[in-house]
């Protein structure tokens, strides 16, 4: 088998355009193009063993979950079933809502969009889509009725919650001895409010599971199926063990017997997994926390990919693993059995850049059937790289882009923006970086959404080691100095987006962040030479030009826009441009998460030659404390304490374990947390980072 002669037709297609910076759905943008409509005939479907024992478990998906593929998770969990005996039967019930009706045209809008996901949350679901889908839903019910089952199960995620409580609690009136079981993403992250909704009062749910579903299903339809289930006065929540890893290589096929493959987007694709886990322990995450990491046999993963392509005619697969290249020689085995079956497969995954991935490396999972991989880059910078755990450098991953570019596999990147501790030199070194790659292989840069600091990550759990202050400001982290915060990233995720949007890919189908009313309300940009494309390296400058006489905080605001100023003129010669801030346009585009606070005009004009003449007028306005909190003990707003350590579940304990904290592990002592409060208290009463400032300044670069 000779796989330096890669086959030319594995070349990456023309890839959608992404309009999400959502890294799942704007995956599923760019593989737009690959999806098919084709129905094999002749062919004959796998028959499973009939079941053995008396309890009938329906598996339910409500949306809104994305209409590409069939749900994998329920389809492995009802063949898990099945293999014990039981009789199963899987309810794609999103897909069939999906396709009911033009939503678009019944709403206004698509709501199984990634843009529009926030409608489906407990706040606006009620009042903004119910009303249209109940009656929709309700069509649906009888056809699980009729299925006459004993359990129920949903897989919930945040997005799909409210939908499923509604249908559960239609079940419930009609068969109230009916068990019903909850899982899912939604159950893993934000198990405390879920568990008030799902269980206060009505013993809606009978069980809930956290974490893998495999072991744990077997349990409660054992349970179930012996009658124990009735003595139980109080809902059972099941934590599959951190420690039991389960064996992939011992799961059967998932069961997609009662799915029409011709409904979905993708009809000629699917989802699968050839590891769960990351090998990885990157600070900023917080998934790499959730379960230890194993990796599925070659020869097992091959079996799957090779039965459903030619049971169902699937040739495109979205492996959803944390990371498909966690296991280098397992990956390249699972290659070179696409290559010897003859498999003509398209493939995608999220990957780490790593040194190790040679050309030849490469070309063996073009062969295989790569099509593109998602890089989670995060930074251009060294040393961020390095703060984060990476694991890789910058001139590694500029590598793996070229390389990626000579066999035809894209490379779609997501990045962090605004890391604790990058400065501005590292900001402007990514901005470098993907310059210096415009030509290698990128085909989307998906995320600039900017850092998050979450309580189960190392940095959320250790944030003296990142500068980052053991309090929160305005809904979000800052800086212990005050040197940086929210609206710091706001500035540095705009300039991102805009530097994107002036960079000359050679290959006009690069998909960028969707951000289609920056160039049209929030800058006004003219090049002397359109036509100028300034090749750079990577530059040593010191950013901190303007001192407001203010505060640091300031002096960060102000001086934020200069990174992107200096790179446009490297980059593009002499230009003039006028960068607006807006809370009313900045919410629009960008979300409350990030946006909001900051008003500001900056206008900057260099020539060719480096002569620059910039004006500022900006101003931060922080939100007040509201009156109700005046009389409180402690106040918590817009300083708010947290403390990280006495968060409990595995996850949050997981990564306190890997950041090594200062108090070690295990919860603060009392008087740490009184220090905390009391300081917060008189952050409130006494700290006003509200500034105003107008200032003209010129140079020569």
């Amino acid at each position: 088998m000779k796989l330096d002669k890669f086959r030319k037709d594995k070349a990456v297609p023309k890839l959608g355009k992404v309009t999400s910076e959502n890294r799942e759905v704007a995956t599923l943008e760019a593989l737009s193009g690959l999806a098919k409509k084709r129905i094999q005939k002749n062919l004959t479907p796998v028959e499973f063993v009939p079941s053995t024992k008396n309890t009938r478990v329906a598996f339910i998906m409500l949306p809104e979950w994305n209409p590409s593929f069939p749900p994998f998770n329920l389809a492995r969990l009802s063949a898990v079933s099945q293999k014990a005996g039981y009789t199963t039967k899987l309810f794609d019930l999103n897909i069939e809502i999906f396709n009911d009706k033009d939503w678009e045209e019944e709403i206004g809008y698509d709501p199984w969009n990634g843009s529009r996901d926030w409608h489906w949350t407990p706040e606006n679901y009620e009042k903004d889509l119910h009303p249209h889908l109940k009656p929709v839903i309700d069509k649906q019910l009888q056809k699980v009725l009729d299925f006459k089952p004993d359990v129920v199960c949903f897989t919930l995620y945040y997005c799909n919650g409210m939908p499923s409580f509604y249908f559960a609690e239609q079940l419930k009136e009609i068969l109230p001895d009916l068990v019903i079981a909850g899982g899912g993403p939604w159950m893993q992250t934000d198990f405390y409010k879920v568990k008030d909704r799902m269980f206060k009062g009505k013993h809606l749910f009978n069980y809930g599971c956290i974490g893998e579903g495999e072991i744990i299903i077997l349990k409660i339809l054992s349970e179930v199926e012996t009658g124990y289930y009735k003595i139980l006065k109080e809902v059972q929540i099941y934590t599959q063990p951190e420690e039991q890893r389960i064996d992939l290589n011992q799961l059967p096929l998932p069961d997609y017997k009662d799915v029409d493959v011709n409904k979905y987007l993708f009809p000629n694709g699917a989802l699968s997994e050839l590891s769960r886990g990351c090998v990885a322990k990157c600070t900023f995450c917080e998934e790499t926390h959730f379960w230890k990491y194993r990796q599925r046999l070659a020869s097992d993963a091959i079996s799957e990919i090779e039965h459903l392509y030619y049971t169902k005619g699937t040739d495109v697969f979205w492996f959803l693993d944390s990371l498909v290249n966690g296991n280098l020689k397992e990956l390249r085995e699972f290659c070179e059995q696409v290559v010897e079956r003859k498999l003509d497969i398209h493939w995608t995954g999220y990957s780490r850049c790593n040194g190790k991935m040679d050309l030849e490396y490469y070309k063996i999972l073009a062969a295989g059937g790569c099509t593109f991989l998602n890089y989670g880059c995060e930074s251009g910078s060294n040393k961020v790289l390095k703060d984060i755990d990476k694991r890789v450098t910058k001139e590694e991953m500029e590598q793996n882009f070229i390389d990626s570019k000579k066999v035809g596999i894209g490379a779609m990147t997501n990045w962090i923006v605004g890391f604790p501790t990058e400065d501005y030199q590292d900001f402007a070194d990514t901005l470098t970086f993907l310059w210096r790659n415009r030509d290698n292989a990128i085909t989307v840069i998906a995320t600039a959404s900017g850092f998050g600091l979450g309580d189960r990550t190392i940095v959320g759990q250790n944030p003296a080691k990142f500068n980052v202050a053991d309090y929160k400001y305005c809904g979000n982290w800052i800086t212990k100095d005050h040197t940086k915060g929210k609206p710091h990233t706001l500035s540095r995720v705009k300039e991102f987006v805009v530097f994107l949007q002036q960079i000359p890919f050679e290959d006009p189908y690069v998909a960028l962040p969707h951000r289609p009313e920056l160039p049209i309300t929030h800058y006004k940009l003219n090049f002397n030479n359109p036509s100028t494309v300034n090749e750079i390296e990577y530059e040593d400058f010191n950013y901190n030009i303007l001192e407001t006489g203010i505060s640091k905080w300031a002096d960060g605001l102000v001086n934020e826009m200069f990174v992107l100023f200096r790179m446009l003129w490297r980059t593009r010669g002499g230009f003039n441009m006028e960068l607006k801030y807006d809370i009313d346009l900045d919410l629009a585009e960008f979300g409350s998460w990030i946006a909001g606070e900051y008003i500001a005009t900056q206008t900057f004009t260099i020539g060719d030659n480096g002569d620059w003449f910039a004006t500022i007028d900006c101003e931060f306005i922080q939100p007040p404390m509201p009156e109700s909190h005046k009389n409180l003990e402690v106040p918590y707003f817009p300083f708010a304490y947290f403390d990280n350590t006495r968060h409990d579940e595995a996850a949050a304990k997981r990564a306190r374990k890997l950041s090594k904290p200062e108090h070690g592990i295990g919860n603060l002592p009392k008087e740490k947390i009184d220090e905390g409060l009391a300081l917060t208290k008189h952050l409130n009463y006494n700290m006003d980072l509200s500034f105003k400032y107008k200032g003209k300044k010129e140079g020569k670069w």
